[in-house]
């Protein structure tokens, strides 16, 4: 989900409360607070030697060790950060929007919005978490490039020089020749 999309169903629902739900019927505390908002940029580089360039907007979220019974983030607060935060730098709102979140159960992490859930008295935000993955297996397009696309195949024996062996013998099937 882009930034956009996201600041558009709190605009479009003002006053309702805001839910996170991080794993399935695990969910922030409604006592959460959003911490900052951030303009994420990535250049890396990844293991096929290509040069990977993308932006994002991080949301994180906080929960007060000390639970705060009055304290409640709604669609309107939640926007009000959103506006505070780009009156002092504009957000990227082209970019996808991941939701960093943890606590003493489940580790902090950044997850992407797999669906908002709207309905009259609420809104629920389900994040779903990912695996890591290898881009240059991802970019290949037969499984030989897969194989060879990251580390290399897993099945290579190494080749063994003569002059590696004690006794300076070769047997059939032995990886010298």
């Amino acid at each position: 989900m882009k930034t956009s999309q996201f600041t558009h169903i709190l605009e479009s629902n003002p006053e309702t409360p805001l839910y996170f739900e991080y794993l399935p019927g695990q969910y922030a505390r409604p006592d959460f607070h959003i911490t900052e908002i951030k303009n994420v940029i990535f250049d890396t580089v990844d293991c096929g030697g290509k040069r990977n360039q993308w932006e994002e907007t991080h949301v994180q979220l906080w929960e007060n060790e000390i639970p705060e019974p009055n304290h409640r983030v709604d669609t309107t607060k939640a926007l009000k950060i959103f506006q505070l935060v780009d009156s002092v730098r504009p957000t990227f709102q082209d970019t996808e929007i991941k939701i960093e979140y943890g606590n003493s159960q489940f580790p902090a992490t950044t997850l992407p919005i797999s669906d908002v859930l709207v309905s009259k008295d609420k809104i629920i935000v389900q994040l779903i978490t990912q695996n890591t993955t290898c881009k240059a297996k991802d970019r290949a397009t037969t499984p030989e490039e897969k194989a060879a696309a990251c580390c290399g195949p897993a099945n290579v024996k190494p080749k063994i020089r003569l002059s590696q062996l004690q006794d300076n013998t070769c047997e059939p099937g032995g990886g010298c020749c």
